[in-house]
């Protein structure tokens, strides 16, 4: 199997998506205190404390994950990559692609 190289520049996220990540990490901080706080003092149930833990964790990883959308060189159909990989394999022809960030 043939293994092409495909040079990707990262995009700069818009002002409003950072913004809306900076705000998803604030309410997942705050959440995962107050769920620790919930759970340590017992005020609430420790059925609260967990939800409000598993949501804050959940916000917290929907504001670290970093994504971007390719092209693939060999059949042209796109595919939603995260940034760190450094290869994928597209869907449809199954091909390798190794990628070279750009900064």
């Amino acid at each position: 199997m043939e293994h092409t190289d495909l040079v990707i520049e990262r995009k700069k996220l818009p002002i409003l998506l950072r913004l809306g990540k900076v705000l998803m990490a604030l309410i997942g901080l705050t959440g995962v205190v107050a769920g620790i706080m919930m759970a340590a003092t017992q005020e609430g149930s420790m059925i609260q404390a967990f939800l409000i833990l598993m949501v804050s964790i959940l916000s917290l990883g929907i504001s670290l994950l970093r994504i971007q959308t390719v092209t693939c060189p060999h059949c042209q159909a796109t595919s939603t990559i995260h940034t760190l990989t450094v290869d994928f394999e597209c869907r449809r022809c199954l091909k390798p692609t190794a990628i070279k960030w750009k900064k």
